[in-house]
């Protein structure tokens, strides 16, 4: 009972806490990011050099915490986590020799992004389903918030914009809806395709003035 109790403890804070300070390591690459002029690629390569630095610390050492404190959810699924962060550490190499906005744009919001973000926000649902329903609910309540947070790390100045609280919400929102496909169908392949494709119908009105 107590093990299962710390278990449970444990399913809140990765659902919190790792897709707060991914968001947070992200404000260190701003200066970079916002001074990117394509072609030219001396600030775009040392923002990429970073985001791919962040992700070889960062991924390797939210594995070591699931190993040592769910080592049965990472014992069961440890071929799916490292899967897909070797395929988002590939995908952010291809990123270096991409040499237009556009095309970065697809890359990082189609196949970076959604490995990187699914493994973060919702690689715990695995072990969330095994509990109750309750505790799923919670679970992914903590998850769509914490993901919704994380991505004003991405854009720091929305905190200064009155759409602020729409961004949050529209993550929000999002987080749970992939969240409650999961408890249906638990695969996380299935979240990441899904979330490449809302990120493409994103880029596709922003980039190309679609009117949707």
């Amino acid at each position: 009972m107590q093990k299962d109790r710390k278990e449970q403890y444990m399913l809140f804070a990765l659902a919190l806490f790792p897709c707060i300070g991914w968001g947070l390591l992200h404000l260190g690459s701003l200066i970079f990011r916002h001074h990117i002029h394509y072609p030219k690629l001396l600030c775009y390569t040392a923002y990429r050099t970073l985001y791919l630095l962040s992700t070889l610390v960062y991924l390797p050492l939210l594995r070591y915490i699931y190993k040592k404190w769910l080592p049965s959810l990472y014992r069961a699924y440890e071929k799916i986590y490292l899967r897909y962060t070797i395929l988002a550490i590939i995908f952010i190499l291809f990123g270096f020799f991409f040499k237009t906005k556009f095309c970065n744009y697809i890359l990082d919001g189609c196949f970076i992004s959604p490995f990187i973000e699914e493994i973060i926000s919702r690689f715990m649902l695995y072990e969330a389903k095994k509990y109750s329903c309750k505790l799923y609910v919670l679970v992914a309540l903590l998850s769509s918030l914490a993901f919704s947070l994380m991505h004003i790390g991405y854009d720091p100045f929305v905190l200064i914009k009155p759409i602020l609280l729409p961004k949050l919400s529209e993550h929000f929102l999002f987080g749970c809806v992939l969240c409650s496909i999961f408890w249906f169908f638990p695969r996380l392949s299935l979240l990441i395709s899904i979330h490449a494709i809302s990120n493409l119908w994103g880029i596709l009105a922003n980039e190309l003035g679609y009117p949707w």
